[in-house]
C-alpha cells in the first residue's frame, strides 16, 4: 500500500470513526472502506478535500444475496479509493451524491436501472439504460433475475413515443437527434431545445444498443469473456481485452512475462493510433471537410496493415489473453513496422500544419464547445476530453500497466478546452504513440510471450484501469473460486464523457453541435455495453 493511500485511510478513520465497518483489499493494492448507510457522503467529501482533482470513476453494484453492495470508486492520487455501502435488498435506498460530484449522474441512474437502487435527491431519476416499456421491479443484474416474458409489445408502444413537448415558451423548438440520424453512426437520442439557432437545453437518452454484456459475462468462462469484452467496442478491443486480463491476473497473482508486457504495449498503441485517426477523419466529415476525412482514413490503412501483420486480424485483434499474448512478434517484421511508422510520422507533420493553419477547420472548431477545466473536473471526464481542458491525467503514467512504467513518453495537454484542443490532443498523441512503439521495438525483451494459467480463478476481487484511446477504461471483477466470474463491471470512457456534451452544447449554435459532439469521440457501443 502506498504512503498516499495510508494517509487517506488515516484521514478517513479520523473523520468517520465507528461509522467505518471494515477495510478490505482490492487487488492490486487497492482498498475498499466499508461504511454505514449515510456515511458515504461524508467519506466522499473528505476524499474530495484530500485531492482537488478527485473524481468518480465508477459506481459498482454487487448482489450479495440479502443486500446490494454499492461501491463508489473514486479516482485520486494515482490510485482508486473505494467507499462501500451495503443496502437491504428489499428497500435499497441511499442519498444521491450528484450535488457533491455532478459527474455521478449517469452512474447512479445506471445502478438504479440494473439493480433497483433508489438514489434519493437525484435531479433526474428517469431510466437511462433500460427501455421505457421494461416491466417494473425487474432488475437484470440481480442474481434472482428471470428474463421477462413480454406478452404484448403493442400494449407498451405508447411508452416508446417521443411525446415530449415544449410548453410555456413558443420560441423554444425541440430538435431530436436520434436514435436514427445521419450524424450518428450508432443509435442514441439527444433532445435539443433550441431558441432561434441557440441551444438552450440538451437531454441525452442512451441504452438503444445495450446488449447485457455484464450479465452475459457471468455465464461464460474467463477465456470466453475475453472474446466477449473485445466486442464491447470494435475499435478499442485490445484495451478491453488488456483491462479484463490484467484484472483477472491480479486476482490470480500471475506475473506476465516481460516480452508479453512489451507486446501488449505495442498493440495498445497501435489501437490508439487507429482510433485517433478514425476520429480525426470523422471530425473532418462532420464539419464538411471531406478531403481531410479521405486523407486521414487512407493513411490509417498503414496502421491496420501493421495490426494485421502482428495479430492476423485488422480490427478485432484477439491478441491479448490471460497470462500474456497469443502470438509472438517475428523479427523480420520489425523493420517493416518501423518503416511504416516513420512514413506515418511524416503525415502527422502535414496534418499538424492543416489543423494549425487551415482557416475552415479553425473556424469550425476554435472556441467551439468550450469545456473549462473546472467543469471537466466536476463532470469527471476522462482521456483527451479532460486533457484538452488542461487536466493532466493519463493512466499510463499515473498507474502504469503493461510496459508503460519502463517507456518514456509525454502526456499531451491543451488549456483551450474547445473542440480544436480536443482534436489536437489526439493528433499529438499519435506522434507519442509512434515514439512508444519505436522504443518498445528497440527494447523488446527476449523470452516467453505467455504463461499458462488454470481455468479456475481463486475467490477474490480486483480493479483494473487502462488508458483507452477515449480515456480511462475501468473494470471491476469479482471471482468466486470457479471458472465463471461472479461479477464483471465495465465503465467505458464515453459513458464518463457524455455529460460533457450537455455542458458544451448548451449556449452554443445549433450548427456547432456536430463539431462539438464529434470532438468527444463518442462510442455508443462502448457506452451501452
Amino acid at each position: 500500500m502506498s504512503k498516499n493511500t495510508d494517509k487517506i485511510l488515516e484521514a478517513l478513520n479520523g473523520a468517520l470513526g465507528d461509522r467505518i465497518l471494515q477495510t478490505r483489499t482490492l487487488r492490486p493494492e487497492k482498498v475498499c472502506v466499508q461504511v454505514k448507510i449515510g456515511a458515504h457522503r461524508d467519506a466522499l467529501k473528505l476524499l474530495l478535500k484530500q485531492d482537488e482533482n478527485a473524481g468518480i470513476s465508477a459506481i459498482t453494484g454487487v448482489d450479495l444475496g440479502k443486500t446490494i453492495e454499492l461501491m463508489y470508486h473514486v479516482r485520486m492520487r494515482n490510485t482508486i479509493i473505494t467507499i462501500g455501502v451495503d443496502l437491504p435488498k428489499e428497500n435499497a435506498k441511499i442519498e444521491s451524491i450528484t450535488d457533491l460530484i455532478p459527474g455521478a449522474n449517469f452512474h447512479e441512474r445506471e445502478v438504479s436501472d440494473l439493480f433497483g437502487v433508489t438514489f434519493e435527491g437525484h435531479p433526474n431519476p428517469k431510466r437511462l439504460i433500460l427501455p421505457e416499456d421494461w416491466p417494473e421491479n425487474v432488475f437484470p443484474l440481480r442474481k434472482d433475475f428471470v428474463a421477462p416474458d413480454f406478452q404484448s409489445k403493442t400494449e407498451n408502444s405508447e411508452a416508446l413515443k417521443d411525446n415530449e413537448q415544449v410548453f410555456g415558451d413558443e420560441r423554444l423548438v425541440n430538435i431530436v437527434l436520434g436514435p436514427q440520424h445521419p450524424a450518428l453512426i450508432e443509435p442514441e437520442k439527444f433532445t435539443l431545445k433550441v431558441e432561434g439557432e441557440i441551444v438552450k437545453e440538451v437531454k441525452p437518452r442512451i441504452g438503444y444498443v445495450h446488449r447485457g454484456i455484464e450479465k452475459a459475462a457471468e455465464n461464460r468462462t474467463y477465456l470466453q469473456d475475453i472474446y466477449l469484452v473485445e466486442r464491447i467496442c470494435g475499435i478499442c478491443n485490445a484495451c478491453h481485452a488488456n483491462c479484463f486480463c490484467q484484472t483477472v491476473e491480479a486476482i490470480m497473482g500471475v506475473d506476465v512475462p516481460p516480452r508479453a508486457r512489451y507486446l501488449r504495449t505495442i498493440i495498445l498503441e497501435l489501437n490508439r493510433i487507429h482510433s485517433h485517426m478514425l476520429l480525426l477523419g470523422h471530425a473532418g466529415f462532420e464539419i464538411g471537410y471531406e478531403t481531410l476525412f479521405h486523407y486521414m482514413w487512407r493513411d490509417r490503412e498503414r496502421v491496420l496493415d501493421i495490426i494485421e501483420e502482428l495479430t492476423g486480424n485488422r480490427i478485432i485483434a484477439s491478441f491479448i489473453t490471460i497470462g500474456g499474448v497469443r502470438r509472438d512478434l517475428k523479427e523480420d517484421v520489425v523493420p517493416r513496422i518501423k518503416v511504416e511508422l516513420e512514413a506515418l510520422r511524416e503525415r502527422m507533420n502535414f496534418y499538424r500544419q492543416v489543423f494549425e493553419n487551415d482557416s475552415t477547420l479553425k473556424m469550425r472548431t476554435k472556441n467551439v464547445g468550450v469545456l473549462s477545466r473546472q467543469d471537466a473536473l466536476k463532470l469527471c471526464v476522462v482521456g483527451p476530453v479532460a486533457r484538452g481542458s488542461g487536466v493532466d491525467m493519463d493512466v499510463r503514467r499515473d498507474e502504469p500497466y503493461a510496459a508503460y512504467g519502463e517507456i518514456p513518453f509525454e502526456v499531451v495537454t491543451y488549456d483551450d478546452g474547445d473542440s480544436w484542443a480536443r482534436l489536437m490532443v489526439r493528433l499529438d498523441e499519435i506522434v507519442e504513440s509512434i515514439n512508444i512503439i519505436h522504443y518498445a521495438l528497440e527494447h523488446l525483451p527476449s523470452g516467453p510471450y505467455r504463461v499458462r494459467v488454470p481455468r479456475i480463478v481463486p475467490a477474490g476481487e480486483a480493479i483494473g484501469r487502462v488508458e483507452a484511446p477515449r480515456g480511462e477504461l475501468f473494470y471491476y471483477v469479482k471471482s468466486n473460486g470457479t471458472a465463471y466470474p461472479e461479477r464483471v463491471k465495465v465503465r467505458t470512457p464515453t459513458f464518463a464523457n457524455i455529460l460533457a456534451f450537455v455542458k458544451i452544447a448548451e449556449g452554443g449554435n445549433i450548427a456547432d453541435v456536430p463539431a462539438s459532439f464529434v470532438s468527444l469521440d463518442p462510442c455508443f457501443s462502448c457506452t451501452d455495453r
